[in-house]
């Protein structure tokens, strides 16, 4: 005689996965359906926090060790911006010279073959 046995590990796993999601979907249905609020809700709470943050935001924007870490990052920003366009214009004065000096060439080396 064969033994009936409970279904697979396996099997067992995912009907407990399906039973939680089940739960999980009803219980945030019922929140929500339960739990209104309106846009005009919204609006008022984003207003009656505003004066809150533009306060903190303001107060950070005061605090004098913010300031001093925007002005020494603006300083480095000025050092990095200087040092690529010095770097920008020796490149571009380097290949200027070498078109210069290969059009030469090629001028000096048509007129030498005009004689």
């Amino acid at each position: 005689m064969m033994e009936y046995t409970r279904g697979s590990g396996f099997g067992r796993f995912v009907l407990i996965v399906i039973l939680l999601l089940i739960v999980a979907v009803a219980g945030v249905w019922y929140y929500n359906r339960t739990h209104v609020v309106t846009a005009g809700d919204q609006v008022g709470k984003a207003v009656d926090a505003l004066p809150a943050v533009v306060s903190k935001a303001a107060d950070e924007a005061t605090d004098k060790d913010n300031i001093d870490k925007v002005g020494d990052a603006l300083k480095d920003t000025g050092h990095a911006a200087s040092s690529a366009l010095s770097k920008t214009g020796k490149a571009a004065s380097s290949a200027v010279s070498e078109t210069s000096a290969d059009v030469k060439a090629a001028a000096d080396k048509h007129d030498g073959d005009k004689h």
